[in-house]
């Protein structure tokens, strides 16, 4: 087949069309390089609405805690069950108000009542036993006491016998032999009213101590019959002391053993406030520090109040912290009723600051992205942090007062040169 000869002026547009894609794939793949350059010196774009953008500020900066919580009572009981039995009635529920008096609960236990019948008897039987025994002692002392007199007359009739027969024995009247048998005689009268005394001291003696050891036995049947009493009295189980009721534990027709809770009853006129501060706060919190408390009622209330103990545990992630309220309680503050305190820890009289950022702590240091290009972009800035409050921490160094930086989390951002803000 013959070559055919290509005109050459087409063979010319050939060329210039290929020349033209050539140049057109050159320009497009130097604009991908230069936007792909730009690109990466920009960083990686954020939405302004999407972060937290605080400014530095210079001025007094009080250091505060802010922790919610609730009023306990300071003073509250557990009511248990003084006796064993089972409740027949349940007569207040949480939230009643009681006075020390007011009957909680009803529990029936018959084996307590005749007990307290037992003990009536045993005790009227002793009482009488002793009545009778001082009866019977007192007869024999009045016989003793009998024979007593008889001896002392007879003894004394002796004495006037031998003073009489003394002096007819100088006048020859009355033999020696006569006057010592009469001597003897009343010798021997002297001698039976002297033992007479002394059975009759024996004997009050020996009254006494019987008297005694009845009137023990009838004192501790009385005890016994006491115990009794208070074992009945307590199956009317009373609150003890004037409060509202908190819990209630049982329920009719439930037994009950000795000690089992029954109720639980907080005072009202003394209440504190615990606070759950967090752990990462609570390093600086001290016993006597000042705090503002914010009670969570219709009515916008405030109490002054002061720290009277923290806890030296943490417990989900949270210190208890006591407040005793310095000002007097409104009537309607009760038991549980929420409040949010704030505890003054120091005052720093002039200070750089700024709202605190996520995860800044006391005496740390991170890295924060400041504004630049008029709020368009952030870089990153090394900062370090001095004191902190929950809403604001000290500026240590790193930044100055005006500059704006980003204070919410931006981990995400973390080793990226720069930031822009659209």
């Amino acid at each position: 087949m013959p070559d055919i000869a290509i005109d050459p002026a087409i063979r010319r547009q050939k060329r210039l069309k290929r020349r033209a894609v050539a140049g057109v794939t050159v320009a497009i793949g130097v604009a991908v390089v230069a936007w792909a350059l730009s690109r990466s010196n920009a960083g990686p774009s954020v939405r302004r609405s999407d972060v937290w953008i605080a400014t530095v500020k210079q001025g007094p900066l009080p250091i505060v805690v802010s922790a919610a919580g609730v009023f306990k009572p300071i003073e509250q009981r557990w009511i248990t069950a003084a006796t064993p039995g089972v409740v027949e009635h349940v007569r207040v529920q949480p939230g009643d108000p009681v006075k020390s008096k007011t009957v909680l609960a009803m529990l029936a236990n018959p084996a307590v009542r005749s007990a307290l019948a037992q003990s009536r008897s045993d005790v009227a039987s002793a009482e009488a036993s002793r009545a009778s025994l001082h009866a019977e002692l007192t007869s024999q002392l009045l016989t003793l006491e009998g024979n007593l007199a008889a001896e002392r007359a007879q003894a004394k009739i002796a004495a006037v016998k031998e003073r009489a027969e003394r002096s007819l024995l100088h006048e020859r009247i009355v033999s020696r032999l006569e006057y010592t048998g009469t001597r003897l005689r009343a010798l021997e009268d002297a001698q039976l009213e002297h033992l007479a005394k002394r059975r009759i001291a024996v004997f009050r003696e020996s009254m006494a101590a019987q008297d005694r050891a009845s009137a023990a036995q009838v004192s501790a049947l009385r005890a016994v019959l006491e115990n009794a009493r208070q074992r009945v009295a307590a199956l009317s189980v009373t609150a003890g002391m004037d409060g509202v009721i908190q819990d209630v534990t049982v329920h009719a027709g439930q037994t009950l053993a000795l000690g089992d809770e029954i109720a639980r009853v907080a005072g009202l006129k003394l209440l504190k406030v615990t606070l759950q501060v967090p752990a990462s706060e609570a390093g600086e919190v001290a016993v006597g520090q000042a705090v503002t408390l914010e009670l969570a009622t219709d009515v916008n209330q405030h109490l002054r109040g002061r720290v009277s103990r923290v806890s030296p545990s943490v417990s989900n992630g949270s210190v208890e912290v006591d407040v005793l309220p310095n000002d007097a309680l409104p009537p309607d503050v009760r038991p549980n009723l929420a409040v949010t305190g704030e505890i003054h820890i120091a005052d720093i009289p002039e200070a750089i600051y700024v709202q605190r950022p996520a995860y800044a702590n006391p005496g740390s240091a991170m890295t924060l992205f400041r504004l630049t290009d008029g709020g368009k972009a952030a870089v990153p800035v090394h900062v370090r942090f001095g004191a902190a409050s929950d809403q604001y921490i000290q500026i240590a160094g790193g930044l100055t007062p005006g500059t704006r930086v980003i204070v919410s989390d931006a981990s995400r951002f973390a080793g990226d040169q720069r930031i822009t803000l659209r």
